[in-house]
């Protein structure tokens, strides 16, 4: 595969960063965009995490994510497999993908970027973990956008955030607006992890714990900044507007296994902007809404009761469900709606559906490889901000549990 025809046939992917979260995208591809997507390269300076993706892709995707049947490249890191002397990296990759610590996606995407034969960079969230690192990719990526005009074709980069491509996110926000629960009065979102259940949430056994994502220094925060996030953006694109004002609470140190220095706990309020096209009631105020997070290390938890997200209207309900992102039995999912016509409530998913929250890494990859084969640079570069939205969020989350005050978003 060259670069002349691999905008057509397909695209070369170089994953650097061979961590759990890795297997989740390269099933969605498998499944989404079979042949369309070919694992060419792997980046990791630990030999045993390359070992293990090449094992899975070889045993369970090998029909759909390998080139003509080869297995990957091994690179100890990005700059090995980008000063490659035969070539490698300019005629074969055309995709990026980073899953690294949070603290190196700033240096490390800005090295991809600045390969001299263009390729697509696709960033894991959160974008930085610091506001200034936010600002200074954002502005990368518009500059990027801006040469993308003229410059066929040119760098570009995407943030792999998979919650708008929930299907019961993507239908509710479709429901809302529509009007079918009629005017938002408020809304409520609930992010729960036990890490005794949750498959992507390291372990807690002796040798355990959760790594680098315990580490304040390098994840930047707890659980608010980590899964917490992706109940963030269902939020905002549900709703459609834009987070103002927060005002939270942390707790920290509720387990010594657990081995993380941020948030275990996090509750806020939610101060959204005005919508464009809906007034508000006179003396109705601005809309709020209520976002919980949590980790525990080894307690059992009641995923099937506890509602992911809760929108209620002035005529009516949505609730987004689940039964957990339990290791044997990844869930169900489900978006019930109550209003007049079902007052017990309407389940708009299949009982015996499965995949649930994970499902929206197939939409994800869709996506993104839409944007890349038709080099739509506005695209990538709203994905960058509203991943600075979200962080911007949880930092001001941050801000608020320290001072005690509402916090500008």
């Amino acid at each position: 595969m060259t670069s002349e025809t691999s905008y057509k046939d397909g695209f070369g992917l170089a994953l650097v960063g061979c961590g759990q979260i890795a297997t989740h995208h390269l099933e969605a591809m498998a499944s989404a965009l079979p042949r369309k997507i070919q694992l060419c390269a792997l980046c990791d300076p630990s030999k045993e995490r390359r070992a293990a993706i090449d094992d899975l892709v070889l045993n369970k995707y090998s029909n759909s994510l390998l080139c003509s049947g080869q297995p990957a490249r091994h690179f100890d890191t990005l700059e090995g497999l980008l000063s490659s002397s035969d070539g490698f990296a300019k005629d074969v990759i055309d995709v990026i993908f980073i899953a690294v610590p949070h603290d190196l996606h700033e240096t490390i995407a800005l090295q991809a970027l600045s390969f001299e034969h263009a390729k697509i960079v696709v960033l894991e969230k959160p974008l930085a973990p610091t506001r200034d690192a936010c600002d200074r990719l954002v502005k990368h990526s518009e500059k990027l956008m801006t040469d993308g005009q003229t410059n066929t074709p040119s760098p570009m980069l995407i943030i792999a955030e998979q919650s708008p491509y929930w299907h019961e996110v993507a239908l509710a926000r479709q429901l809302i607006a529509e009007g079918t629960i009629g005017s938002i009065v408020t809304a409520a979102s609930y992010y729960y992890e036990s890490m005794r259940d949750n498959v992507t949430s390291g372990s807690v056994d002796e040798s355990g714990g959760l790594g680098w994502r315990g580490s304040i220094a390098r994840a930047g925060g707890g659980i608010a900044l980590d899964g917490g996030l992706h109940w963030i953006r269902p939020l905002r694109e549900m709703l459609d507007r834009r987070i103002e004002r927060v005002v939270a609470v942390v707790r920290r140190n509720l387990e010594p296994r657990l081995q993380m220095e941020g948030e275990s706990v996090a509750h806020a309020l939610f101060q959204m902007e005005s919508h464009s096209t809906h007034v508000e009631p006179d003396g109705a105020g601005p809309l709020v809404a209520t976002y919980s997070c949590n980790m525990l290390a080894t307690a059992p938890m009641a995923h099937d009761t506890c509602p992911y997200f809760r929108i209620t209207g002035t005529k009516g309900e949505l609730v987004i469900h689940g039964n957990g992102l339990f290791r044997e039995d990844p869930g169900a999912g489900g978006l019930r709606l109550y209003n007049e016509e079902h007052s017990q409530g309407k389940e708009l998913f299949l009982d015996d559906r499965k995949g649930g929250f994970f499902l929206g890494f197939a939409g994800l990859w869709s996506e993104i490889y839409r944007i890349g084969t038709n080099q739509d640079h506005t695209a990538a570069h709203q994905s960058v901000v509203r991943a600075a939205d979200d962080v911007r969020v949880v930092l001001a989350m941050y801000k608020s549990a320290a001072n005690g005050s509402w916090e500008d978003v």
